[in-house]
């Protein structure tokens, strides 16, 4: 996880691969998070997972939090 916030457009929809490289993690640790209900994507296509750019906010300062 990076040590600053991420700087996303909150109002931005992100892939996979994307919310990856915002929150410096890789996209089993994703998967980890999504899991344990830190992040939620914002589709229900389970093989094209999207995240806004709050989520991905949110999961920060959730995770920081910890």
């Amino acid at each position: 996880m990076t040590e600053f916030r991420p700087t996303c457009d909150p109002k931005g929809v992100f892939s996979v691969k994307r919310t990856c490289a915002e929150l410096g993690i890789c996209h089993k640790t994703l998967r980890k998070l999504r899991r344990n209900g830190l992040i939620s994507p914002c589709n229900n296509n389970p093989r094209r997972l999207k995240y806004t750019g709050q989520s991905i906010l949110d999961c920060w300062d959730k995770v920081t939090k910890l």
